[in-house]
Formats: structure tokens, C-alpha cells, sequence
């Protein structure tokens, strides 16, 4: 009996593919898995290693700084290590010179887009048009009366948005004291929600509710907190108000979403009264949506909240409060005579503070 030929199967490796293929597809990777590609064997650490794939890394966090032809890898880590210690290089100096001698109330940075406001009027720009030496500022004027709080959201979380291509793009919100509140993309307003009884005070820093029924938060002067739905359409935007919280005795100076559950909503008053309201709740009785209240010393400054904590600067002092128990359980800074800004980095947490007659200070 004759015997059957053998048969070689041949099996195809990610190291039978060439390296320039091979580190086109590592650019995908984060920096984690870089890591452990580069752990597996010699010729993937060579890919890991390579300097296509440390020039996409580098350029894709600080696309503005100049970068050397070799030794990327070592490149980038400096860096990063330079940024994480709070080590900075030398910044980008622009120089934008406004004829309105008014005073900005409000100025928001995103990435190389500048957007300020003085009085009523609302500018952008962006800081390569100067750079190029174009003059690109684009005046918003629709409000009549001075504005009181800007903010930026996401455009997917509005009805705006169309396709995926818009996916990073983002709607300005503003809130003034001719008792409107805007909603502007691509430098003209795009709705208009009216509903308080007086000028419009703040704006939630973020948007409240999971999915796509997204719902903005507004304080007022009236002392009323209003819920509007971005995801209602019309240009004057009918039906957009959901409801109307009652509750502060006074005006309402300040407001956070909760980071641990994006239903709940943090507000300080000018009489310093905390309230805390879960916006998911339905009741004939209008204050029910409020579960749970406190009081802070002195002036509100502001207020962010980190997580299942709030923190609230005001009077010389920043406190945290536990939304879970409305208990304060920290006091993280004292100024004295008096407080006068505050800010946080959710990630770390770091808050940054500054007061009269003392320098800015990190904890």
C-alpha cells in the first residue's frame, strides 16, 4: 500500500508582517498596551520602540511644540513626566487686542479656541487665525443684557447633532440677565430658553441624565432651579422647560452635577443654603425633589463637585460635603481675610485656591 503524501500546513504569524505594518496598527494601541507589546518578544519590542509610533503619540498630546527627528520614545516620556510633576514649557504668547475697553466677565479656553464675554456681547476666536495673522473674531450679540455664566457641553448630547463627524464638536451655553439662556454652534444662536421670573444667575457645569435625554440646569435670581431638555427641537425652544424646582429662599448663585450619579444636582444660594435635588424624581409637590440640605459660613465662591463630594468655597474656607449624608467632612483650605476663587482637578483631586493678600496655592 503506497503512502499518502504529507502535508505541510502553514501557519501565518504577526511577526511574518513587516515592521512599518506592524507599527502603523501599534498607533491604535494606548500606552499601556505599548508597554506590553514591547514585554512579549524582541522584534515587537523593536516595533513598540519604533519612531512612527512615538511621533503619533507625541504629536497627538502636544501637537504645537517642535519635535527632533530622533530618539521620539525618550521624547515623549520626558515630557509626559514634565507635565504629570507640573513641569510646563514656555507657552504660546498671542497678544488679542479688543477695542471695547469693557472688562471680560468670562473667558473659556478650548484647546485653541477662546471664548470671552463683556457685558452682553459674546466673542470667539482662535489663536491660530493670529498666529497666521488673520483676524477671526466672531461677535455673538443676541442677549441684551450683561451675561452671567458661559459653558461648553458636548454637541452629541443635543439635537443638533447629525452624524459622527460631529462627534468632538461642542455647543457654547449662555445665561444672562435679560432672563434668556442661548445655545450657539457655528457662531450664530441656535436656541432660546426663557422660563424665570428674573435674570438667569448659572448654568450646571455639566448636563444632567444618562443616554440621550440630556437636560440642562439653570438658577435664577427668582430662586427657582429649571430643568430644559437639549433634545427638544424649535428655535425658540417650545416645551424645552421639564420642570421647575422650589425650594431656596433667595437667589441662586451657583450649581454641580454630582459625579457619582448624573441624576443629582449640588445649588448654593446667596444666603449660603445648600440643596441638594434629584432631578429624576416625578411629584405633584413641587420642593420633593430635594433630598438633602445644609449651610456654609459666609459668601459663596463657588462649587464643584468631585465624586460623591461636594466642595464649596466660601466665606475663608473651603469644605467638603458628603452628598451621601449631607455631612461636611473636611475643611481642605482657609484663607483669611477671605476667599476669592477656587478651582479643582477632578482626576487627581487637586484644588487650587486663591485669597486677598495671599498667593495662589495647589493642595
Amino acid at each position: 500500500m503506497e503512502a499518502e503524501p504529507s502535508s505541510t500546513a502553514t501557519t501565518t504569524r504577526i511577526t511574518d508582517l513587516n515592521e512599518d505594518s506592524l507599527a502603523h496598527c501599534a498607533t491604535y494601541l494606548s500606552l499601556q498596551d505599548l508597554s506590553n507589546l514591547a514585554t512579549t518578544c524582541k522584534s515587537l519590542k523593536r516595533v513598540a520602540y519604533s519612531d512612527p509610533i512615538w511621533q503619533h503619540c507625541f504629536r497627538e498630546h502636544w501637537p504645537r511644540e517642535l519635535l527632533q527627528t530622533s530618539g521620539l520614545r525618550e521624547a515623549y516620556l520626558k515630557r509626559r513626566v514634565a507635565v504629570q510633576q507640573f513641569k510646563f514649557v514656555d507657552p504660546l504668547v498671542a497678544d488679542l487686542y479688543i477695542t471695547d475697553a469693557k472688562p471680560f466677565d468670562h473667558i473659556i479656553l478650548d484647546k485653541n479656541d477662546i471664548t470671552f464675554s463683556q457685558g452682553s456681547l459674546v466673542q470667539m476666536t482662535n489663536i491660530d487665525s493670529f498666529l497666521n495673522g488673520r483676524d477671526g473674531v466672531t461677535a455673538l450679540s443676541d442677549h441684551n443684557a450683561r451675561i452671567t455664566c458661559m459653558r461648553l457641553f458636548p454637541l452629541s448630547e443635543t439635537s443638533l447633532f447629525r452624524s459622527e463627524t460631529q462627534r468632538k464638536e461642542n455647543v457654547l451655553v449662555t445665561s444672562s440677565c435679560d432672563h434668556s439662556i442661548r445655545l450657539w454652534w457655528k457662531g450664530s444662536c441656535q436656541r432660546c430658553f426663557r422660563g424665570h421670573n428674573g435674570p438667569v444667575l448659572t448654568l450646571s457645569d455639566k448636563l444632567l441624565g444618562d443616554g440621550s435625554a440630556k437636560v440642562l440646569a439653570s438658577g435664577g435670581e427668582d430662586g427657582t432651579v429649571r430643568l430644559w431638555s437639549l433634545s427638544s427641537s424649535g428655535k425658540r425652544g417650545q416645551h424645552a422647560l421639564k420642570a421647575t424646582l422650589y425650594g431656596h429662599e433667595k437667589p441662586i448663585k451657583l450649581m454641580s452635577v454630582a459625579g457619582h450619579r448624573t441624576s443629582l444636582l449640588a445649588t448654593i444660594s446667596k444666603d449660603s443654603k445648600v440643596r441638594v435635588w434629584d432631578t429624576t424624581t416625578s411629584s405633584a409637590v413641587r420642593s420633593s425633589c430635594c433630598v438633602g440640605m445644609t449651610s456654609v459660613p459666609g459668601a459663596p465662591v463657588d462649587v464643584k463637585c468631585c465624586e460623591s463630594l461636594l466642595y464649596v468655597a466660601a466665606g475663608s474656607s473651603v469644605v467638603a460635603i458628603d452628598l451621601r449624608t449631607m455631612q461636611k467632612v473636611i475643611t481642605v483650605a482657609i484663607y483669611q481675610p477671605k476667599l476669592c476663587s477656587f478651582a479643582i482637578v477632578p482626576s487627581k483631586p487637586l484644588i487650587c485656591t486663591g485669597g486677598i493678600d495671599n498667593p495662589c496655592s495647589r493642595l
